[in-house]
């Protein structure tokens, strides 16, 4: 669900369907025509279906896996191109857009556009829903994955603690942060007028 953010894009609550799974790595569109936009509202619905001429069908690309030269915005992506998706939510939900239009999807708004001029519209997450589709166990199975990653992020975040701890020590003894810490003050004593703290009485 979106709020407009210009005032004359509308409002709207659309989304799109895939059968394909995220992929972190895919670093590229992918996924296939079983994909699809809709629009529930406030205006009358509406289904787009890939018509066909091109097969952007979605990106999932976040900062953390981004490469740079692969030209995908940080986010989610549905049709389009890498620079303009047809539908686009930023990763941190501040600059999502929208097309009526592109050459993966079939044409048709999907935010209540008050202008028709202006087919590429900017707007405001206001709520986010996701729905898993599929049978007991598939949905079971993507649970448990999502468990599973949890686990491993944890992972990573308790290792990268212990390296910057270990680090940490090891400066400690070695004497390179007591070099650094008291080494502004050594300049300042080594300068012409500097400080003279430590002149015997």
């Amino acid at each position: 669900r979106s709020k407009d953010i210009k005032g004359k894009c509308g409002a709207g609550m659309f989304g799109a369907f895939t059968y394909s799974p995220w992929d972190q790595e895919s670093g590229d569109f992918y996924g296939n025509s079983d994909s699809f936009l809709f629009r529930l509202g406030p205006d009358p619905m509406g289904v787009y279906r890939p018509k066909g001429e091109k097969s952007n069908f979605m990106f999932f690309n976040p900062e953390a896996r981004s490469k740079g030269y692969d030209q995908l915005a940080w986010g989610i992506g549905f049709g389009g191109t890498a620079q303009e998706p047809r539908l686009y939510i930023d990763e941190i939900l501040d600059g999502s857009t929208a097309k009526d239009k592109d050459l993966t999807f079939e044409n048709g708004p999907l935010l209540s556009n008050k202008d028709e001029s202006n087919s590429y519209c900017g707007f405001e997450v206001e709520a986010i829903e996701a729905f898993g589709v599929g049978s007991s166990q598939v949905i079971e199975d993507a649970m448990n994955a999502r468990v599973e990653h949890r686990k491993e992020a944890q992972k990573r975040i308790r290792n990268a603690m212990k390296g910057a701890k270990a680090a940490f020590l090891e400066d400690m003894q070695s004497g390179l942060v007591g070099a650094k810490v008291f080494k502004h003050r050594d300049e300042m004593r080594g300068r012409d007028g500097g400080c003279d703290m430590e002149k015997e009485g």
